[in-house]
């Protein structure tokens, strides 16, 4: 859970708010909105696949059962391995802006050093991988409920204002809530990683659709 989890923040609230808010201005929550109702899809589909195939394969797993088909489930798990590359770049590029705030570092060299560190405790196990995932993740959580404890009062205004988070019918308003929408959808990489580790979980047929 906090494999995933620790992605679906780190990538859609500490990356991509910004950028969703940049298309889709005050009506971003309905972007995130419309991302959450086409990932439970995504999310029930590999709670399920997860609970019957529990291997690390994922996805090019799922396809080899479904179509029986070794070509294309090499080209899905290729892609797969694609998605994740770019995804960890964005992620650690993410990162680089956070950390210029407080301290000025050649990006490049913030980069390969997060590679490097990344990498190793990937290699080192998977045990430490989630133990550090779990680490980074409650670090996550602790930094939004400062931002909430600290922007609080500013819910008292929702009330008076909620009729302002309702668009009208101008079409290009509505174009950049579905193209914050598609980006957003990125926030949910979380679901894939989890079921890509299927493997390490303790009865996945029981505990995969529960985490999920």
């Amino acid at each position: 859970m906090f494999y995933g989890l620790g992605n679906i923040l780190g990538a859609g609230i500490y990356i991509l708010v910004g950028k969703v808010v940049g298309v889709a201005g005050i009506y971003a929550p309905i972007s995130f909105i419309i991302a959450s109702l086409l990932a439970t899809f995504t999310a029930f589909s590999y709670a399920e696949l997860s609970s019957r195939y529990p291997l690390s394969a994922g996805e090019s797993e799922y396809i080899q059962h479904g179509f029986n088909r070794k070509t294309l489930s090499l080209v899905v798990g290729l892609l797969i391995i694609l998605a994740g590359a770019l995804s960890s770049a964005a992620i650690i590029r993410g990162f680089t802006g956070y950390l210029d705030v407080f301290v000025e570092i050649p990006g490049n060299l913030t980069i390969a050093v997060l590679v490097l560190i990344l990498g190793g405790i990937a290699a080192w196990g998977i045990n430490q991988s989630v133990r550090t995932a779990a680490i980074l993740t409650v670090i996550e959580i602790i930094g939004l409920s400062i931002i909430l404890w600290v922007g609080g009062g500013a819910f008292a205004e929702l009330p008076a204002r909620i009729t302002e988070l309702v668009p009208g019918m101008d079409w290009g308003v509505w174009y950049g809530i579905f193209f914050g929408g598609l980006l957003a959808f990125y926030a949910y990489i979380g679901f894939e990683d989890m079921v890509n580790i299927a493997e390490e979980v303790k009865n996945p047929s029981r505990n995969m659709p529960v985490l999920s």
